[in-house]
């Protein structure tokens, strides 16, 4: 097998996290290598309109390659492939498998981000750039105002969101998958003064349609109308490698970090959607620009 040279730092991830972290440790003169798998959830945006800069908005795939041209004025030039393991050597490195190579390095910064658990939707991705489907009411809720909105999820994070979204002025749905009855007085009466109406039963089939928006078919064969629906069924925290080692993780699966973004594993660090926090494009830099100064503060000692 054969070994790259030890580096200061891997980052594993080319996200907003992977590439900020590894434009800053390049400045900061630190060798880094970039190892990206091509998963990151900027290439399912079809416009994102919170990023500072981009007043008018810009859709992920841009800027991803906006961030990627940036890395390149450093030398970073992100190796496209998977890391499928990391562990520590008898020197106390860390080892990952990258391609069949072994890499080693001093530190390493996670940024392997998340994955949305997707609905069975007929034709979501036409509808997802059509802004019939979204992902994230945080990001693009504003967008969404005064609209018929359908929030699909169970209890908890379904009535959360549904809750959440009603505060745009919208007329929202939330259908629950048969979760009503595990929903106490309490919160029913919070729906209730959003002005959030339940659809309790399980849905059957559902359908982005370009003119008539998302349509949904109910187990009794009622028909519902929206136009727009968020898929609120959680996330998958791509933590693996990290919670090998030893790393906690919160019930969600985002790795807990101490403020430095240092996981319960010295040395081993964490930026983005995979850390403890707000799953953001701006939180994601953020966390790699603390990170990364991280390491290279500790590698001077």
């Amino acid at each position: 097998m054969n070994t790259v040279p030890c580096l200061d730092c891997l980052v594993i991830g080319g996200g907003p996290a992977g590439l900020t972290a590894a434009v800053y440790l390049a400045r900061y003169r630190r060798t880094v290598q970039v190892v990206d798998a091509g998963e990151s959830r900027l290439n399912k945006i079809p416009r994102t309109r919170n990023v500072l800069g981009f007043p008018d908005g810009i859709d992920g795939p841009s800027l991803l390659d906006r961030l990627r041209q940036h890395a390149a004025r450093y030398g970073i030039e992100p190796w496209c492939a998977r890391a499928t393991a990391l562990e520590r050597d008898a020197q106390g490195f860390f080892v990952a498998t990258v391609d069949g190579r072994e890499v080693s390095a001093r530190t390493v910064i996670l940024c392997t981000g998340a994955q949305d658990v997707e609905p069975g939707i007929d034709g979501w991705r036409e509808g997802l750039q059509r802004g019939q489907v979204r992902y994230c009411p945080v990001c693009d809720g504003f967008e969404t105002q005064h609209q018929r909105v359908a929030v699909l999820g169970r209890e908890g994070h379904g009535l959360r969101e549904a809750i959440f979204v009603a505060g745009f002025d919208n007329e929202v749905t939330w259908l629950s998958m048969g979760s009503r009855r595990e929903v106490g007085a309490d919160e029913l009466r919070r729906l209730a003064d959003c002005g959030v109406r339940i659809a309790n039963g399980v849905p059957r089939e559902i359908r982005c349609l370009t003119e008539q928006g998302v349509t949904v078919t109910m187990e009794d064969g009622a028909s519902l109308t929206f136009d727009v629906l968020y898929p609120a069924l959680g996330l998958r925290h791509i933590a693996d490698l990290a919670t090998a080692l030893g790393a906690r993780a919160a019930a969600d699966g985002q790795l807990e970090v101490d403020e430095h973004l240092q996981t319960a594993v010295p040395g081993l660090y964490a930026a983005g959607d995979v850390a403890h926090g707000l799953n953001q494009i701006n939180v994601a830099a953020g966390h790699a620009a603390i990170a990364a100064t991280a390491v290279h503060n500790s590698l001077m000692r």
